[in-house]
């Protein structure tokens, strides 16, 4: 039983150190691994293979054959569900599905039976032991959904503050006498936020063969905000009906500014009510304290005298 636990725990440690060493220096460990694949063009002697990085050479390999297990026994239902929500959220720190789920497994099962391991090792109680095995089994559920959807609301709120004033440059440039995809690398170039971001998507869509519709469109579904997906439905309407951009997009502009103003009327009439329990817990008792302390105080000495 020892010698299995001491495997397991082993495992996990690996999948944890894999994981770690992926959100760190994946991305760029990939990019100099293909770089390096156009510079040369014959192939790497044995010789030379020593010479790459050592996540290059043992931790990607084990990496991609355990991305590519989980790959295979996932339902493609979850992972397309999971696919969608890390677009939302723009993937954050390079992830994939896969790197995702193995981030979540690590959490999920690695952590545990590491905990599991220096627990028996140091001879802790077993009740201890299993309250604190549930609590990283619930954390290892949560904490990545708790931080993905964190992101998407994040990313979310960002493109809807940025949307009017896009809308105000994309409106200049057209009736300046840019077309649509050029007042798109307009706001690219001079606008960096979220939403340019997805523009820029949008352009290399377009220049690979995408149609302008399915490239918008994708980009809609990415952002998941009803106010984008108005703006989109507008835009593949005029396109269709041959009506100028130039007026849909001067109305779509004022549109969502009165959209804005609303949601910064709607706050600011939550404010009072969100304001309240602060108040009762925190002021109000400070301010008693301070007028009724020496009333109190002196009720107590007169009648203990």
């Amino acid at each position: 039983m020892l010698y299995l636990v001491i495997i397991l725990t082993f495992i996990s440690i690996l999948l944890i150190a894999f994981s770690v060493f992926n959100m760190l220096f994946g991305e760029n460990a990939i990019i100099l691994n293909r770089l390096n694949k156009i510079g040369k063009i014959n192939k790497l002697e044995a010789h030379d293979e020593l010479n790459l990085p050592l996540y290059t050479r043992v931790m990607k390999p084990v990496v991609d054959d355990i991305n590519k297990f989980i790959s295979n026994i996932m339902p493609s239902e979850i992972k397309q569900k999971i696919e969608k929500k890390i677009q939302q959220a723009g993937n954050p720190m390079g992830f994939n599905v896969n790197k995702w789920i193995v981030f979540q497994m690590t959490l999920l099962v690695g952590l545990p039976m590491l905990t599991a391991f220096v627990s028996l090792a140091n001879r802790a109680s077993l009740g201890r032991v299993f309250i604190v095995i549930l609590l990283e089994v619930a954390m290892g559920i949560i904490l990545p959904k708790f931080m993905l959807s964190k992101k998407i609301v994040e990313r979310q709120e960002d493109i809807v503050k940025a949307l009017p004033d896009v809308l105000d440059l994309l409106t200049v440039s057209v009736e300046a006498g840019l077309g649509f995809d050029g007042a798109l690398s307009k706001v690219v170039d001079k606008m960096p936020c979220q939403l340019s971001n997805e523009f820029s998507k949008v352009i290399q869509e377009i220049k690979v063969g995408t149609p302008r519709r399915e490239a918008l469109k994708n980009m809609s579904v990415r952002v998941g905000v009803q106010d984008l997906t108005t703006f989109v439905g507008s835009i593949i309407q005029a396109d269709q009906l041959g009506v100028s951009i130039g007026n849909v997009l001067r109305i779509q502009s004022g549109q969502m500014r009165q959209k804005r103003r609303q949601r910064a009327q709607e706050k600011a009439m939550k404010a009072p009510v969100k304001m309240l329990f602060p108040m009762v817990f925190f002021i109000f008792p400070t301010i008693f304290a301070v007028l009724l302390g020496p009333v109190v105080i002196r009720l107590i000495n007169n009648f203990t005298k």
